[in-house]
């Protein structure tokens, strides 16, 4: 197709409508630089200067712009029409023809007789609205399909496309005045004029103004392209407009957070003397999208926690089920049981009672009221230190006043007591007040227990005396023990005394005169009644003189006779006159005996070892 050849407006827009300094130029160096970069410097500079007509732009934009015109030509120059088929297809997209004036006045015209039974101004938000909507929508998709099919990647390649192409598609020419500042950031501001609006142009043809700017489809469309460029949120929103009498229709685009900003910095700035400002709205589209994301996601927390609160309740209901058939089986055990308890409670040997925790009774089994013969009326709801349990004993009803405020900030007391009877008896109890906590840990009661100890109280004091019995009858024994002692010593020392005595006398008195007999003539019969008699004295004394040996068991049976009879003072040659020997003999055992004994070269008297042995 040929291309849409537009000549460059003679009148372009002023762009130093400030004094001199006022205006400073806001185009990132970055922007122009990389952009320049982007060109290859391909075009010369007449060309540069002559061949851009379809976007006005600072002159520094000029071959960037020129690259992208060339792209945007070659895409619209590839267009087939086949009315036959209706059929109107651009680099093998299909388009429409849709005729102007019915996409802006006479659109306009049809929502205000739709509602003719509300506001005007109503009308106009719905038909805004519904036109800026659809032509952000319209301008994102057809960014996103031209830059796919053109294989353009580059933020900038992308942004410098939009304003071409809006040319071609019969939007309006674009100008790009240089206060603007496109960066993909937060701080993206663009400034801009749309000559030749297809909106305002329609109202202008009809003869007709408006009080309100009406370029809204311009504004959504440029928005949309540039959003879908640079990858973050834009808004347009047009401050003047031809179709209500200013000089342009001029634009502001920027981030949704900061439009209001800019459009009371500009509206104003760009006509001091009117109040162009008026009528001038933000579109809602970002405001109903972030209130339509804010209900999808209330809609959505609703709905999670419809489900956890279903499944909360299903839970809860179970466990409620569960509960209910658990409380029943508990109750039925309760009732069971409830007979049982009260035989318990009330026919327990122990005196129980239930307190609040300022020490009124609330409840008190029968084994109490029985032992002070009164009734359960006569007993709760009063102090229990004012009950007859404690009436006759002041001390005791300190003692338990004292007990109950322990117990009821937590602590077990225990103590002994005596309660008296109407009959006068009296009892010995072991008395304890212990706190009652529920699930949650607050003590909410008290349990005081007396149990009767009067059996074991005399119990206790009979055993003492038993002891104390039994101490006397000990002491006793023990000095019989030892006088029975030294008793059984005397008498093992008067044995150890006769058994020597013996020996003594049979080894002096006998043996020596049985070894003379032995050296004698003796007939056969003699030799052997002398033998027997020999032996049996040897039977009668070997007892006698086990003892003895035992102190000397590495000495001779002989060593051992020798040693007895210098214990008992035999010098050495009354011993061999005894035994029968030589003296050299018995001096010979003798020297062996002291070796043995460990006497050898010490001066100890033999004689005086041997005694010692036997201590």
């Amino acid at each position: 197709m040929a291309s849409i050849r537009r000549p460059r407006s003679k009148n372009p827009p002023k762009r130093d409508e400030t004094a001199p300094g006022e205006r400073t130029s806001l185009l990132s160096e970055k922007f122009v630089e990389n952009g320049l970069e982007e060109t290859g410097r391909n075009a010369s500079e007449e060309e540069t200067r002559h061949g851009l007509d379809t976007v006005n732009v600072p002159d520094p934009l000029d071959p960037i712009f020129l690259k992208a015109q060339r792209y945007v030509h070659r895409y619209f120059e590839e267009r087939e029409e086949r009315p036959q088929k209706g059929l109107i297809r651009i680099s093998g997209e299909r388009y429409l023809l849709i005729r102007a004036a019915s996409m802006s006045k006479e659109f306009f015209e049809l929502v205000l007789s739709l509602y003719r039974d509300r506001s005007e101004g109503e009308a106009r938000r719905v038909a805004s609205g519904f036109l800026y909507d659809m032509a952000h929508s319209i301008g994102k998709a057809d960014a996103r399909s031209f830059h796919s099919r053109m294989g353009v990647t580059e933020p900038i390649e992308k942004f410098t496309a939009g304003p071409i192409h809006f040319a071609y598609t019969g939007w309006a020419i674009v100008t790009v005045l240089p206060e603007s500042n496109p960066t993909p950031d937060e701080h993206f501001f663009l400034i801009y004029d749309h000559p030749f609006s297809f909106e305002a142009n329609t109202w202008l043809q009809r003869g007709e103004t408006t009080d309100f700017p009406v370029c809204i489809m311009n504004a959504g469309y440029s928005s949309g392209w540039c959003e879908e460029s640079f990858g973050i949120p834009l808004v347009s929103v047009e401050i003047e407009c031809q179709a209500r009498g200013d000089e342009h229709c001029r634009f502001i685009m920027a981030p949704p957070a900061k439009i209001e900003e800019y459009i009371s910095k500009y509206s104003t700035r760009a006509q001091p003397a009117s109040d162009s400002s008026k009528g001038i709205a933000v579109p809602e589209f970002f405001q109903r999208k972030r209130l339509e994301d804010e209900l999808r996601r209330h809609r959505d927390h609703l709905q999670k926690l419809v489900e956890e609160r279903t499944e909360r309740l299903t839970r809860i209901n179970e466990q409620l089920q569960n509960e209910i058939t658990e409380r029943l089986q508990v109750e039925r055990a309760l009732q069971e049981s409830e007979t049982l308890l009260r035989a318990i409670f009330d026919q327990t040997f122990q005196f129980v009672a239930i307190l609040k925790l300022d020490g009124t009774a609330i409840k008190i089994n029968k084994t109490a009221l029985n032992f002070v013969k009164a009734g359960e009326k006569d007993i709760t709801g009063i102090h229990f230190w004012e009950t007859p349990f404690w009436r006759d004993s002041p001390e005791g009803q300190y003692r338990l006043r004292q007990a109950v405020d322990m117990a009821a900030k937590g602590r077990l007391v225990r103590f002994e007591t005596t309660h008296t009877a109407p009959d006068g008896r009296v009892m010995n109890v072991d008395f304890s007040l212990k706190p009652v906590r529920d699930a949650s840990g607050k003590i909410v009661l008290l349990i005081a227990e007396g149990r009767d100890i009067t059996d074991i109280r005399l119990a206790m004091e009979d055993l003492r005396r038993r002891e104390a019995e039994l101490k006397i009858q000990s002491r006793h024994l023990e000095e019989a023990n030892v006088a029975l002692k030294v008793l059984l010593k005397q008498m093992e020392e008067k044995k150890r005394e006769d058994q020597e005595n013996i020996l003594a006398n049979v080894n002096q008195l006998v043996l020596p005169y049985i070894q003379r007999l032995k050296g004698t003539l003796l007939n056969k019969d003699q030799s052997l009644l002398l033998q027997m008699l020999e032996t049996n004295l040897a039977h009668i004394t070997s007892p006698l003189v086990s003892r003895l040996s035992s102190s000397f068991l590495n000495l001779t049976p002989m060593e051992i006779r020798i040693a007895h009879l210098i214990k008992e003072g035999l010098m050495n040659k009354e011993i061999a006159d005894l035994l029968g020997s030589s003296l050299n003999t018995i001096s010979s055992h003798r020297y062996k005996i002291r070796t043995k004994l460990g006497l050898k070269k010490k001066g100890i008297n033999l004689r005086s070892y041997l005694l010692s042995l036997e201590e």
